[in-house]
């Protein structure tokens, strides 16, 4: 079979010692030949597959002269600017001829991307938004592949959709996409999830002393503390270990009141007062839900975005859902949560701000196990993609008491250290 192939490529590309016609014909009846020795199945119809495709483009230079001619076809800036990656992962794939022209034919039509549904409402899989998804194997692999890189100063995600279609392009100055008019936040989970923060959107001025402050208070009773800083879930704790020792309430007060300037910096002019109730009444689940959605909200009050598109690449097929804040979430019946905050970490103020999941609400069994007194702890449900569970977001009068309550696990013994 290879000797078939070999044979054909000789006449691959162009040549100043063109074949005469007794040499063609010579070629001609050695090709039939082999082709009669060939095998009825699935591989020889692969191969002449493959052997149709290389005479129809025998002076095009050979696959990397075909691929090559394609990209350029497509008549797009940043596939031409990215056309040495492309074409990498385009010369490695074994793809089929009908299966290629489909990918090119899909790609130069602007067609590949379907952005009415990438930006309708909704969490959508990739199957949903690229055309031949499902039913192509040169796209799905191009896709899965391309949205994993990183190029052209764009992140995982961004790349892929700026190449694949034409009505995706990098926006001027700062942010991430434009997606047919409409500026785009891009927010990829891969093996972490992403953050809102970035160089504009950071604390207000005097974070890091006052994270320091807070953190020397802690220290005062916890001889070991962590290196990245007091974490929300030890704030809790924290709290409610102070506040249920009598002698310790003037010290719970100072304290609450030091987390709630802190957290207020943290997200400048945002209302704060729930999160800080939520610590007060020991409701950690509460606490980590609402700082993930003011995260969100802050972020986007600080951006001139129509929306964010999250992006799950953790595992195929890859998701995404397009929204403006919580409430947008909510309304699809998705939330955010986010994984451990370390609200003192003045040495990487990012830390401040956690890595969140889009989570899935209707038909989530650890919901049901929630409103039976069980507890779920957002952080410990590790990686999860949109169709992972949630903590149930209560929310109005009487919320609050209808929450199963966190134990604090804070070791009780502290508090009893006398200062140093």
């Amino acid at each position: 079979m290879r000797d078939l192939l070999n044979l054909i490529k000789l006449f691959e590309g162009p040549s100043n010692n063109l074949p005469n016609a007794n040499e063609l014909r010579a070629f001609k009846q050695t090709l039939a030949g082999k082709i009669k020795q060939l095998p009825d199945n699935d591989a020889t119809a692969k191969a002449l597959h493959e052997i149709e495709d290389l005479l129809k483009h025998v002076n095009a230079g050979g696959k990397v002269g075909i691929i090559n001619g394609e990209l350029a076809s497509i008549n797009d800036p940043t596939v031409d600017a990215a056309q040495k990656v492309l074409s990498r992962y385009l010369i490695s794939m074994d793809m089929a001829p009908r299966d290629r022209d489909q990918l090119f034919d899909l790609w130069r039509a602007n067609k590949l991307v379907k952005i009415d549904v990438l930006l309708s409402p909704g969490k959508k899989n990739f199957s949903d938004i690229i055309t031949g998804y499902s039913t192509n194997k040169a796209i799905e692999e191009l896709t899965n592949d391309l949205m994993k890189i990183e190029a052209l100063g764009q992140g995982k995600g961004e790349f892929a959709l700026s190449v694949l279609s034409k009505s995706i392009n990098k926006q001027v100055g700062k942010g991430d996409l434009n997606i047919s008019g409409k500026a785009v936040e891009v927010k990829t989970k891969d093996k972490g999830g992403a953050r809102f923060t970035d160089q504009q959107v950071r604390p207000g001025p005097g974070y890091e002393a006052k994270a320091r402050e807070l953190e020397a208070y802690i220290n005062q009773y916890d001889a070991n503390p962590g290196t990245s800083g007091a974490n929300l879930r030890d704030i809790v704790d924290f709290y409610e270990a102070l506040k249920t020792n009598p002698d310790l309430k003037k010290e719970a007060a100072t304290f609450i009141g030091m987390v709630e300037n802190l957290i207020q910096l943290i997200f400048q002019g945002e209302d704060v007062s729930g999160i800080v109730n939520d610590i007060k009444q020991g409701d950690f689940i509460g606490a980590n839900e609402l700082y993930a959605e003011t995260s969100l909200n802050y972020y986007m009050g600080q951006k001139h975005d129509d929306g964010v598109l999250y992006i799950d690449i953790v595992k195929e097929p890859f998701m995404t859902v397009f929204f403006k804040n919580a409430d947008d979430l909510e309304a699809m019946g998705l939330k955010i949560s986010g994984d451990t905050v370390y609200i003192t970490s003045a040495k990487d103020i990012r830390l401040a701000y956690p890595q969140v999941k889009i989570l899935g609400l209707e038909g989530d069994p650890l919901r049901a196990k929630q409103a039976k007194g069980k507890a779920i702890d957002p952080v410990a449900l590790g990686n999860q993609d949109l169709d992972a569970v949630s903590t149930g977001g209560l929310r109005g009068p009487g919320a609050k008491k209808a929450r199963a309550p966190v134990e604090p696990d804070f070791d009780e013994k502290t508090t009893g250290r006398r200062k140093r």
